[in-house]
């Protein structure tokens, strides 16, 4: 099979991956109004590691839209910080993924609180109020715990990185991170 095809199949899949999480964690009941888990983020976290921008761009443009047209959100407030939110995120998680500082751990933090920021931003605008601001510190802890949860998730998968054959991409993610057990481990049952 080609391989361009072969990538623009796992991108489908990546998008699909995204929107079903997305969508299924509006059910995973978080008890602070408004705070949802961001898993979605695992999804765009790997591509960010695997893929090229534009790709990543493109996935994270049309999850962000696709899931607001199933929830009947579409160009309501909830859309707007939605978009604010993940393209601040993405932009931000880009930046420092290619510094090669931190982990996908730590690039997902920091991308969870881009999020949170771009949300608030949005929301200011929205309802000219900024009273919204005292809502940023419950907020902020929250997203930077579960910008930890997705950037364990991702950064297990990326050690793994189970679609790196596919995509031919030149990524030093899992020579960076993994230990050298789990590198002479892989090499062995292959």
């Amino acid at each position: 099979m080609n391989q361009k095809l072969k990538r623009l199949m796992i991108i489908a899949m990546m998008l699909s991956l995204a929107i079903i999480v997305n969508y299924m964690e509006t059910f995973i009941p978080v008890f602070v109004p408004g705070v949802r888990l961001g898993l979605a983020n695992v999804i765009i976290l790997i591509m960010l590691y695997e893929f090229n921008f534009y790709e990543t761009f493109i996935v994270d443009l049309l999850r962000i839209f696709i899931v607001s047209l199933i929830r009947g959100t579409f160009l309501a407030p909830v859309f707007f910080m939605s978009l604010s939110g993940g393209m601040l995120s993405l932009f931000g998680m880009f930046i420092l993924s290619k510094a090669k500082i931190f982990s996908a751990i730590g690039v997902s933090s920091f991308g969870a609180i881009l999020h949170t920021l771009g949300q608030i931003l949005a929301l200011i605008i929205i309802v000219s109020n900024y009273n919204v601001i005292n809502y940023v510190p419950i907020i902020g802890l929250l997203s930077v715990l579960t910008g930890i949860l997705s950037g364990l998730i991702a950064h297990v998968y990326l050690i793994r990185s189970i679609t790196y054959n596919y995509v031919l991409v030149n990524t030093k993610y899992k020579e960076k991170y993994a230990k050298p057990k789990e590198i002479i481990d892989e090499n062995a049952t292959q």
